[in-house]
């Protein structure tokens, strides 16, 4: 697989490990979601703050991704019970 510009993460690991030979990917696929989960679980409202001002170079797409991540944020904390999810929307508005 070649590298992309553009990688939606999850669906990248799934074409690796099918490239792979790996005939299952339930396992593989469920323990990065726990790994991912955990780590999301951990984040603070200053690693979020530090991502934005990160990737975002314009004014445009700082508005953009923080609005993305408000939904992303949103179902973490509704269908995964991340608390901190929720706490750290309230404080970035």
């Amino acid at each position: 697989m070649q590298r992309c510009s553009k990688v939606h993460f999850l669906t990248s690991y799934v074409e690796y490990l099918l490239d792979a030979g790996i005939r299952s990917e339930e396992y593989y696929v469920g323990d990065a979601s726990r790994f991912l989960r955990y780590l999301l679980a951990n984040i603070t409202e200053d690693d979020v703050l530090n991502f934005i001002n990160y990737s975002a170079q314009t004014a445009s797409y700082k508005s953009r991704l923080k609005k993305t991540l408000r939904k992303f944020f949103n179902f973490g904390s509704e269908k995964l019970a991340l608390e901190n999810l929720s706490l750290i929307l309230k404080k970035t508005r």
